[in-house]
């Protein structure tokens, strides 16, 4: 990624921890399930941000950090995912008060987006809530008026609306692309990447062996 990211433990994914037991989920073959995201300090720092949640600094403490880091654009979970309304609510108040910073949350929370809108939450214009399809070569969630992601097994199975991610062909970087960040692109289609068909959620001591990886 061009940019810092924030993420949470993988296994703590309220519906995703459900989708990872599924062969047909796109979270079946969660890269954050394996390699070094299963690092013993990898995972108790994930852990800490977790437990941080609660804290009443944290919009204070993530607002800074980002700030100091000079970054133009910010990635929310690439491991994990929304776990409350509040949690959501928080991410908008960092938004809001970084209007410089584009900031992109990819999301299976649908039904916690749609009830922090409800209750009358708006997203900010430098936010771009991504909600992401749940089975790979699956329906995508459209009815929500908010772009979306999907991930394809093959070439032909991406949608011809959709813009297709670049990154396998640039060596897995982003390069100049910023497609996830930008809210005007509706689809973005990504490819299922070096998916075993034998593939299974595994002890954590054997995930890191398993290749399977959704970029």
């Amino acid at each position: 990624m061009p940019c810092h990211g924030y993420a949470l433990p993988a296994q703590r994914c309220r519906l995703g921890s459900f989708l990872q037991q599924l062969p047909k989920a796109i979270c079946h073959y969660c890269y954050a399930l394996r390699g070094r995201y299963l690092f013993p300090k990898v995972r108790a720092a994930m852990e800490r941000r977790i437990e941080s949640l609660s804290d009443p600094r944290w919009v204070e403490a993530i607002t800074t950090l980002i700030y100091r880091s000079g970054d133009r654009f910010f990635r929310w979970h690439d491991s994990g995912d929304l776990q409350s309304i509040e949690h959501l609510r928080k991410i908008t108040q960092v938004c809001n008060f970084l209007p410089r910073v584009k900031f992109w949350l990819p999301t299976r929370e649908y039904h916690t987006v749609e009830a922090y809108r409800r209750l009358g939450g708006r997203i900010p214009s430098n936010l771009c809530i991504r909600l992401s399809a749940h089975l790979i070569d699956g329906k995508l969630p459209l009815g929500y008026g908010l772009p979306v992601s999907t991930v394809s097994s093959q070439n032909t199975g991406i949608r011809s609306e959709g813009r297709i991610c670049p990154a396998p062909k640039q060596n897995n970087h982003c390069g100049t692309c910023r497609a996830c960040w930008d809210p005007s692109v509706r689809v973005v289609s990504y490819k299922l990447k070096w998916a075993s068909p034998d593939f299974r959620l595994l002890p954590d001591t054997r995930r890191d062996r398993v290749a399977a990886q959704v970029e």
